[in-house]
């Protein structure tokens, strides 16, 4: 009888006890774990856990010792922040996607900054085939192909990293919250589509929230501090419900909040913004009055923050429409930026982007209070207090001294939040604020939100079940991006 030879799986990616360090410090520790051809793994775990830091790892990210990784197929790593030799955020400031003109190939060198590369550069395009034509008009970028790649919205430059990766066909990709920003009908369609991939033999491994985790899944991995704490089948995989140890009571500030002066907070009128040729709001009209609480919705590229960006004094094209913000017709009553923006907490997909790196926690929290990307000299007892607090409701207290730059996305989205919340502003503009942060903190979030019973509060989701209870009024902006 002929001997019998068992066939060995080699795996795609194979981590061996890998210790991954930043700055100086552990991040990971004894990450091992086996990737196989035909697999896809969901990866969950709390904030700050080490999800994206093991996708990096399997991208070949960070430098390894011989025996701790071996890669022996192609692989597209798809992160939270674009940053490459062909575009990156520190080269511009998140304003500029909302200046002059708008046009749509001139701003870059009339505003004397590095050429602002187009969509199609940023997916490096080398043909024109009907493959990547079909792809392209799955995710919606072919009308968006000359337009700057920074004046896309936070949804649409989640498709276009997707996009970019799966262009290069792949045999290994890695999402890293790749429904984070997406709209109710393209989550449902993106999940259809990553199925159908994964049929024609794609392997896939994406970060994601348990309750979020995609019927195709095949395995999961639990992440906690930096550690693999327990991968397996789907089939065997038992979610931890860690929302009843949140605490009930949030923290009241001490900074007092400034006087509400006003009835009216905002009055959009026949409200109008192109880009070029490309009309992003068409016609709005929309009043908020003092103490009322809206949840602002549209489909990627409704033109939702340009809209906030109208009323929070970003978008130049405020003074080219009737918008009046505590009672004030932009650019015809003498109210400076500054006069707005002391009176409103802020945070955004774009502002997170874009804001420095090098910053520590505490410096990001504090420069809320100047409305601008640098802290304060000196900030009052109250201030202080309200910053230790506000640290130690979110579990950030061991990072206060740590750089912006070195915490993973869903850390730096709650220090930003903190910073939205420090001064204690009567007005809070919140778009999409929850973005890569675990469900617990998000509790803690809503509970916080909720308490604030006097201010107005006006906050962009494409998840209603993110909106906080005391959210009760709905403003949903029309699909336009029609050419003229």
């Amino acid at each position: 009888m002929a001997p019998i030879f068992m066939v060995e799986t080699i795996p795609l990616i194979s981590l061996n006890k890998l210790i991954v360090r930043r700055s100086g410090r552990i991040v990971a520790s004894n990450l091992t774990f086996n990737l196989n051809r035909g697999e896809c793994w969901a990866v969950v775990g709390p904030t700050g856990s080490g999800k994206t830091i093991l996708l990096q790892a399997l991208a070949g990210q960070f430098a390894a010792l011989p025996g701790t990784l071996s890669r022996r197929a192609s692989t597209e790593f798809v992160s939270f922040k674009e940053e490459s030799s062909r575009f990156s955020y520190s080269g511009y400031f998140y304003q500029q996607r909302y200046q002059a003109t708008m046009s749509d190939n001139v701003e870059g060198s009339d505003a004397g900054y590095t050429s602002i590369p187009s969509v199609r550069d940023f997916l490096q395009l080398t043909d024109d085939s009907p493959e990547s034509a079909v792809l392209l008009e799955r995710l919606g970028l072919l009308p968006l192909l000359n337009r700057s790649f920074i004046k896309l919205s936070n949804g649409q430059t989640r498709k276009a990293r997707i996009g970019k990766a799966l262009l290069r066909n792949p045999s290994v990709l890695l999402l890293d919250n790749p429904f984070v920003g997406l709209d109710v009908n393209f989550r449902s369609e993106l999940t259809s589509w990553l199925g159908e991939l994964i049929n024609h033999g794609l392997t896939l491994v994406l970060v994601t929230e348990p309750n979020d985790i995609p019927l195709f899944s095949t395995h999961i991995a639990v992440l906690e501090k930096g550690e693999i704490k327990w991968a397996g089948s789907k089939e065997a995989y038992r979610p931890e419900n860690k929302l009843e140890t949140v605490p009930i009571t949030p923290p009241v500030l001490q900074t007092k909040s400034p006087k509400v002066d006003f009835s009216e907070v905002f009055r959009l009128q026949n409200i109008t913004v192109r880009y070029g040729a490309t009309v992003i709001l068409d016609g709005v009209d929309w009043v908020i009055q003092a103490g009322e609480r809206w949840a602002l919705f549209g489909q990627n590229g409704a033109g939702k923050s340009v809209l906030l960006s109208l009323l929070y004094g970003d978008h130049p094209q405020a003074y080219a429409n009737h918008v009046s913000v505590f009672g004030y017709r932009r650019g015809k009553s003498g109210e400076s930026i500054w006069d707005v923006k002391r009176r409103i907490g802020f945070v955004s997909p774009e502002l997170h982007l874009y804001f420095p790196q090098h910053l520590s926690v505490r410096e990001v929290a504090l420069s809320g209070l100047t409305d601008t990307l640098t802290p304060p000299n000196r900030v009052s007892t109250e201030t202080e207090v309200d910053l230790v607090s506000l640290l130690t409701y979110f579990d950030l207290t061991t990072i206060e001294s740590r750089s912006f730059g070195t915490l993973s996305s869903g850390e730096q989205r709650l220090v930003l939040l903190v910073r939205a919340f420090l001064k204690n502003s009567p007005v809070l503009l919140l778009d999409e604020p929850f973005q890569a942060i675990d469900n617990r903190r998000v509790e803690l979030a809503r509970r916080l939100i909720d308490s604030f019973v006097d201010k107005t509060i006006l906050f962009v989701t494409h998840n209603r079940a993110e909106l906080p209870q005391s959210v009760n009024r709905i403003f949903t902006l029309p699909q336009t991006n029609r050419e003229l």
